[in-house]
């Protein structure tokens, strides 16, 4: 079973977290994100430390999972607690921490093994502003520490044999190359020179190094070089193409080989393709950055829907009744986006949430009309809409007798998208004499988010509603 599954069929009543539609957004986005995101990565939570995965995360807990959802992180690993505790508390008060190949001693299926991770653990805040919560992206390391100590170990036995050199460096994946003292290539190992896609290395022979790095890698390359012949060893990292075009990301070392007379009279050049790592790291940038994004725009909303309502009520009783109940409207429309990563919803879906709470067995609500994508920002605006008017309708209209009916309808029509709500056998409908902020939510901000226009028709027989914006995406609804 999918994480996403586990967690949404979890008893998280049981836990400190609470029953999940009680979880704050912040929460609730941070858990959304973390379960679409392409690299491993857990979530803790809470002074309890409440911990959560997402798929890619579950293979590293071994015969923990899925025990491990929603026990405290100190219970999930024991054996590593006192390691990471530190670096949990530090985080929890405010830091980013990031370690590469750390060496952890873990007992993860029944026997305790020596392991290595690159990992990063970043502060998440609520909507006070107060860090709530860890995300923790991480990556085993072990296989290439392991490879990395085995070759260190090769080296250093080496003796004189040239020929015993070639055969042992042969087996390594790093491009580990020999320079004369002009940076002119004399010796590319077999496993350099698969991974740089070298398909007859006497092309190359004698060629300056620093010529296959281009921009800032070059003149990093040059730099490195000067100081080789100096004496003094340098490191640095940027993109190169093999020779056959294929773009990667270098972890560059650069050394002297020192003659008999204690002068440097070659160079070794290792060059270690992390193009994954780097990869990795800037997901994890697009992802924070994705994630304060999103967080920005929902809190404005939020912020926004609040001062209006509370400028509007008339008793604190039913300004938090409003207000609840518009971010709940809320709450229910991002499930649906988390579902399909925050690109596309279709709009039954959205309809379909937002009346879930006025629904009945006289099946007095009818809803008809085609899948239809909407964008993340029009299913937010079409939910609001929605449960104002809905809201209205149990308060005054349809739904508060017994024989009223609500249809809702939505199409494409000359190319743009038309939702109707219609009321009928409610009470006789009043024009207000002044239009609240409910009014003003569904005419002028729900339309502006469909770059369309939004009107309510007073109808005697029953209120209507005409949305019509920006054609909706059927296309992107499987």
């Amino acid at each position: 079973m999918r994480m996403v599954e586990l967690i949404e069929h979890f008893d998280w009543a049981s836990t400190p977290l609470g029953d999940r539609g009680s979880w704050p957004q912040s929460l609730r986005t941070i858990v959304d994100m973390m379960l679409s995101a392409g690299n491993a990565m857990c979530l803790m939570w809470g002074p309890e430390r409440t911990f959560l995965y997402n798929d890619r995360y579950a293979p590293i807990l071994g015969t923990r999972h899925p025990h491990a959802l929603g026990l405290p992180i100190q219970t999930v690993w024991p054996d590593v607690w006192e390691d990471i505790a530190p670096l949990v508390e530090r985080t929890f008060a405010g830091e980013t921490l990031t370690f590469e190949n750390t060496p952890l001693l873990m007992t993860r299926h029944g026997y305790s093994e020596e392991t290595w991770w690159s990992f990063a653990y970043s502060p998440v805040r609520d909507e006070t502003g107060q860090v709530a919560g860890l995300l923790n992206i991480t990556n085993e390391t072990t296989a290439q520490v392991i490879a990395q100590n085995s070759r260190d170990e090769a080296i250093a036995r080496l003796s004189d044999s040239e020929q015993f050199l070639r055969s042992v460096l042969a087996s390594s994946n790093d491009c580990i190359k020999v320079l004369d003292l002009d940076a002119k290539l004399v010796f590319m190992s077999e496993g350099g020179q698969r991974v740089m896609e070298v398909s007859d290395f006497n092309a190359i022979n004698g060629c300056p190094w620093p010529d296959f790095w281009q921009g800032e890698g070059n003149a990093a390359a040059r730099q490195a070089i000067a100081s080789a012949q100096a004496g003094k060893p340098a490191v640095f990292q940027g993109y190169a193409d093999t020779m056959k075009g294929t773009r990667r990301y270098w972890d560059v070392q650069v050394s002297p080989i020192f003659g008999a007379d204690g002068k440097p009279e070659r160079i070794l050049s290792v060059s270690r393709d992390i193009s994954a790592l780097k990869a990795s790291e800037e997901a994890r940038a697009v992802l924070n950055q994705e994630l304060a994004h999103r967080m920005k725009n929902l809190l404005s909303m939020v912020q926004a829907i609040t001062a209006q309502t509370l400028r509007q009520a008339r008793t604190i009783e039913e300004a938090n009744e409003a207000v609840f109940t518009r971010i709940s409207a809320l709450a229910r429309a991002q499930d649906i986006l988390t579902r399909s990563n925050f690109e596309d919803a279709d709009v039954r879906e959205v309809v379909g949430a937002a009346m879930a709470p006025h629904q009945t067995e006289d099946h007095r609500i009818e809803a008809n009309g085609p899948r239809l994508g909407l964008t993340a920002q029009q299913a937010l605006g079409l939910s609001l809409a929605i449960h104002e008017l809905a809201t209205n309708a149990a308060k005054y209209g349809a739904l508060s007798n017994e024989t009223g009916r609500v249809a809702m309808s939505w199409a494409e029509v000359d190319g743009a998208f038309v939702f109707r709500w219609i009321e009928t056998g409610g009470p006789p409908v009043i024009a207000p004499e002044r239009r609240g902020f409910g009014s003003k939510l569904i005419e002028r901000i729900v339309a502006a988010y469909f770059d369309g226009e939004g009107r309510i028709d007073f109808d005697p027989a029953g209120i209507r509603f005409t949305l019509t914006g920006a054609p909706a995406r059927p296309d992107r609804i499987a």
